[in-house]
């Protein structure tokens, strides 16, 4: 847009306008007013955003052929997306324990837990806000995008404000964060030693030991179990892992289980059984298993006697001793993995079985025509169909469970590996799979992996 003494640029997204005075032919320099040039923006419609300061400096003293901002909108401002201000530090629990660089466990991580009491805020919600309205320098407003607001906090333990934005401990118990979800579990708590006088513990939350458990006692739980001190010949059943901070003493009487890990710096004739990971500095004359790793690390990690299992490997530092005590080692396949197998897949055949001979009557049923269809034979057919759905969901359940196990198995067929960092004493037994073999001689830094269905040693490094 031209005119005798200037030109006018307004921008595609009209958010600007500029002006650029053109220099006069042959004629006396004019004087244009800040009035002046603002009622031309204003007959122009340019209305809002007016930058006076820019105008004044125009008409004190006129640039010719500069081009000068005389108007400028407003970018409309996001709002801000929600937000969560937790007022108490979550643990990452359920985490495999922490490894030091030595190869040894964080035992005093391991055993600090968040709690909180009954009432406690554990976190505040922000709302998400409208943002800010822009505008154009023609006055046309401009709508800004809301924030993103989050959903509401999931998990278990505690409740929230009617307004949505405050969420309380409904009790007291161990907090943290698990697959995004904030879980406050009750916890029982044994300040001392766990002896004969308290009993043994049965309990569906966390429980914490701060000194010793003493042989004779079950401590039994849904949760996870943490011991400060050292466990004697008992019993310690977990739906989660167990932590022991000083180690297992078990005489031969000692049975741990666990959903998934166990950490413990020493064991010492004991069993124990993980759906997990099974980590120690040391392991003399027990018998475990783990479905996932067993990993003997640190600097003076050895094992020496035993049977051990490892699903997914063994890793260790030192393997035997030099008296010849019997060590076993096996890597790969479970033996009950193999039978439950076996038992799902009897299972599964059954189902079939008893599915086509429902498909049989069944159609006999849907056959019938006329007077045949009764109501007494019409409850007959539902009560049929029925049992096939329930057998169908039954054969799916069991079909996923096989495909799942069986996966694992393959895996832990071709992929498990017996990996020792320090030093593998002669006589000792390596298994992996359905191959064996004992060691003739001492060996340093090898792995043992199955290669052609024999199992092959290979220097750390390969």
């Amino acid at each position: 847009m031209e005119k005798d003494w200037v030109i006018l640029n307004i921008d595609s997204r009209r958010m600007w306008a500029s002006l650029t005075i053109k220099k006069p032919e042959g004629e006396e320099a004019p004087y244009f007013s800040p009035d002046f040039i603002e009622k031309y923006l204003k007959d122009n419609g340019i209305t809002t955003g007016i930058i006076k300061e820019n105008i004044e400096a125009l008409s004190d003293c006129v640039a010719y052929g500069q081009e000068v901002v005389v108007a400028k909108g407003k970018e409309p401002i996001k709002g801000r997306d929600g937000l969560y201000t937790y007022m108490v530090v979550l643990e990452d629990c359920k985490n495999k324990p922490t490894i030091n660089s030595d190869g040894t466990v964080d035992y005093y991580n391991s055993l600090k837990l968040a709690m909180v009491e009954e009432g406690d805020v554990i976190a505040v919600y922000e709302p998400a806000t409208k943002g800010e309205y822009g505008y154009t320098i023609f006055a046309e407003m401009l709508q800004p995008l809301k924030g993103k607001d989050l959903r509401p906090l999931r998990g278990k333990g505690f409740n929230v404000s009617e307004d949505k934005k405050t969420y309380t401990a409904a009790y007291g118990g161990r907090i943290f964060k698990q697959d995004e979800r904030i879980v406050i579990e009750k916890i029982y708590i044994v300040k001392g030693d766990l002896d004969i006088e308290q009993g043994n513990i049965r309990f569906n939350g966390d429980v914490e030991i701060k000194g010793d458990v003493r042989s004779g006692l079950v401590v039994e739980t849904e949760g996870d179990i943490f011991v400060h001190g050292h466990v004697g010949a008992c019993t310690l059943v977990a739906g989660g892992s167990i932590t022991i901070r000083k180690g297992i003493q078990g005489r031969n009487k000692c049975d741990i289980v666990a959903g998934r890990d166990v950490a413990c710096s020493f064991v010492e004739r004991c069993r124990i059984h993980a759906n997990g990971n099974v980590y120690a500095d040391s392991i003399l004359d027990s018998e475990i298993v783990a479905r996932e790793t067993i990993k003997v690390c640190s600097k003076k990690g050895i094992i020496v006697g035993g049977i051990l299992t490892g699903m997914q490997g063994i890793v260790a530092k030192n393997v035997g001793n030099d008296v010849g005590i019997s060590t076993v080692l096996s890597a790969g396949v479970i033996h009950d993995d193999l039978l439950r197998l076996s038992e799902i897949s009897e299972k599964i055949q059954k189902i079939k079985t008893d599915v086509e001979l429902l498909d049989k009557n069944l159609k006999i049923y849907e056959s019938l025509e006329g007077e045949r269809r009764t109501k007494e034979t019409e409850a007959v057919r539902m009560k049929i169909l029925r049992a096939k759905v329930l057998e169908a969901a039954e054969l799916k359940k069991l079909q996923d469970e096989y495909n799942t196990l069986e996966a694992e198995v393959n895996l832990a067929r071709t992929e498990a590996v017996v990996k020792i960092t320090g030093i593998a004493y002669a006589d000792t037994k390596i298994c992996i799979g359905r191959s064996s073999l004992v060691t003739k001689e001492s060996f340093k830094d090898v792995v043992y992996k199955v290669v052609n269905d024999e199992i092959v040693q290979l220097s750390g490094g390969e």
